[in-house]
């Protein structure tokens, strides 16, 4: 069973504990206020927790300082710990455009990604990297057999149903089956000595051969092999503007599905991002057969927002047979899977998904292998039907 686990990359020098102890508790007390109206609260107690343990802080002073009055534990939950990259709402779309095929969805009705600030969970002492793995078990989340969800969206979720739905993915041919596209495209990894980019922001690069298209060159060679075919659009929609990414994404899908009308499966690759105030990082990690990979994670988007999206149960239909079926194969791969009221652009196909492939915290090597590992599952699961 896995649990959260911290680790540091350093620790900081001695300090003296007593006279830095009035400041420590008028931090942690500001924090806490400022994260429970922002709805972050649940984040702060496991880091606290692993904060007093290094620092030797009194739990009393904790148990003031935290929302509920508990201290926590360096096993603590870390929960919300990461949000898809940009939030979708209407907006105006360009001139001429098409609705989407095989929905009723007008013109206007596009996503439109705004730029969102860094998470912040909370201002602690620095480190370079910590690992955290997320899955679902000791946590709270609601869950059937391998299945585990974090349910942010407006409607009640029931697990056992969605199973058994028919969530209308089959492979039809020898034509194109799978499109996999990013709609931020730059989304990158921290470098390692064998690889290392040329930032065009933070924890982003134009570089391909280092960034979120790099892992989608990666399944999509997995699927070909396997006898899918795979189309991968490489285009970076948030560069050289990040604001507009899904307008410019959903075009990119349109078209492609407009040439392949055959295509089933739509994968939007991202990378998540998990980082304190101060630039701590996170990466979300299991261990399958003695490697460490980056964790994976499911967003699927609903029409809670007032966007179409007639099938969005059948996206999470798919999304929770196939997380059934990577789970089974390689525990505590996956996180539990992000139900949101924004739509993200999965109402083209009933197989449309939005994979978080590890954070910014991970590095490449990490999250290739956990690609490689779902790119085989999900071909599994496709060929099986």
């Amino acid at each position: 069973m896995y649990r959260h686990r911290h680790s540091r990359a350093r620790r900081r020098g001695s300090v003296n504990r007593w006279r830095a102890l009035p400041r420590a508790a008028f931090s942690i007390f500001a924090a806490a206020v400022i994260l429970t109206r922002t709805g972050a609260a649940d984040k702060l107690e496991s880091l606290v927790g692993q904060w007093s343990q290094n620092e030797g802080l009194n739990g009393a002073l904790l148990a003031m300082a935290l929302p509920g009055g508990t201290a926590g534990s360096e096993d603590g939950p870390l929960q919300d710990a990461g949000d898809p990259p940009a939030v979708d709402e209407p907006a105006a779309g360009p001139d001429g455009a098409e609705p989407v095929p095989g929905t009723d969805a007008p013109p206007d009705q596009i996503e439109r990604a705004d730029s969102p600030p860094p998470e912040i969970i909370a201002d602690l002492p620095p480190a370079d990297v910590a690992s955290v793995t997320i899955d679902g078990k000791d946590d709270g989340y609601p869950g059937s057999g391998s299945i585990y969800i974090q349910n942010r969206s407006q409607y009640d979720i029931d697990i056992p149903a969605l199973l058994k739905a028919d969530d209308g993915v089959r492979l039809s041919g020898d034509d194109v089956q799978v499109l996999i596209m990013h709609t931020h495209g730059s989304e990158a990894y921290t470098p390692d000595p064998f690889n290392n980019y040329t930032p065009t922001d933070t924890d982003r690069t134009t570089d391909t051969n280092y960034n979120v298209v790099r892992v989608g060159d990666e399944i999509a060679a997995i699927l070909e092999d396997r006898g899918i075919k795979t189309v991968h659009s490489r285009t970076l929609h948030d560069s050289p503007a990040y604001n507009g990414s899904y307008n410019r994404a959903l075009d990119d899908i349109t078209a492609y599905v407009k040439e392949y009308p055959s295509i089933k499966v739509v994968i939007d690759v991202h990378r998540d991002a998990m980082v304190t105030q101060n630039g701590t990082k996170y990466k979300t990690v299991a261990e399958v057969g003695g490697e460490t990979t980056a964790q994976l994670m499911f967003v699927c988007g609903t029409d809670g927002g007032g966007l179409v999206h007639d099938n969005w149960r059948q996206n999470l239909s798919f999304q929770m047979k196939l997380q059934d079926r990577l789970n089974t194969a390689y525990p505590g791969l996956m996180r539990p899977i992000n139900i949101r009221d924004e739509r993200f652009n999965q109402h083209v196909t009933p197989g449309s998904m939005l994979l978080e492939v590890g954070t910014s915290g991970n590095s490449l090597p990490e999250a290739l292998s956990s690609a490689r590992l779902f790119a085989n599952a999900l071909a599994d699961e496709l060929l099986s039907r």
